[in-house]
């Protein structure tokens, strides 16, 4: 069982994480690294549960394209804070796809990247930190509200004369109160 943050909500939810040796074999709900998913997508899909893709570092995401459709969703790994690999996946996956389903952060991010993987396109958070787990329970929201380059997921507009300089649409409502 693991704990969701998604919509400002927790939610406990049950996702094998299959490997080379449990197959397309899992019970369940099933979280696949694309690597293997890849090896035999219609075996995957034709699974009596879900099946759910996982994006590690390095995994090329456009992959996934032919069976977006009839994936549960989509979860890109944050192997480290430091690594922002999944922030891409996320957004190629929302702007250059067009992908419209779930995408789930798993991994090592801290609260601070929260907001900035929603702005990517992260629609849902598995809870493997106590620490962001605790954090977002208690209404912490580490939110940033002026950004160095657009994105095509959140509603936001220029800042001043400067052309990659971004405000979120939020900042113009609390200001104007």
């Amino acid at each position: 069982m693991a704990t969701i943050y998604k919509n400002g909500d927790f939610v406990e939810e049950s996702w094998v994480r299959a490997d080379a040796e449990t197959g397309a074999a899992v019970e369940g709900d099933a979280l696949v690294p694309l690597s293997l998913f890849l090896d035999a997508p219609e075996a995957w899909l034709a699974r009596s549960g879900r099946t759910a893709a996982l994006v590690e570092a390095g995994d090329d995401v456009e992959t996934l394209q032919p069976f977006l459709d009839r994936l549960a969703l989509v979860a890109v790994d944050f192997p480290s804070f430091s690594d922002g690999r999944a922030f891409s996946a996320a957004r190629i996956l929302r702007e250059q796809i067009g992908y419209k389903g779930e995408i789930r952060a798993t991994g090592k991010y801290i609260l601070d990247q929260v907001p900035l993987a929603i702005r990517c396109g992260v629609t849902s958070f598995e809870m493997s930190r106590p620490e962001v787990l605790k954090s977002l329970k208690a209404g912490e929201w580490p939110e940033v509200t002026k950004y160095m380059q657009p994105v095509g997921t959140v509603e936001e507009i220029p800042e001043g004369t400067r052309p990659w300089a971004r405000r979120s649409l939020r900042d113009v409502a609390v200001a104007a109160e």
